[in-house]
């Protein structure tokens, strides 16, 4: 089942849109795939949340 939504995250002061899409499906095994250019600090964020 895919969702998409729409949100915002802080750019400096700024505020920028973001939208977002999440797959989910029973017989998957869970992953994070980070689609765009990503900075190291999220690409870092996206494995530690993943082992949490």
């Amino acid at each position: 089942m895919l969702s998409r939504f729409s949100t915002c995250t802080l750019f400096g002061i700024e505020a920028k849109a973001v939208e977002v899409e999440v797959d989910i499906s029973p017989s998957a095994l869970p992953r994070t795939v980070l689609v765009g250019l990503a900075e190291a600090a999220v690409r870092e964020s996206t494995t530690r949340v993943e082992r949490a």
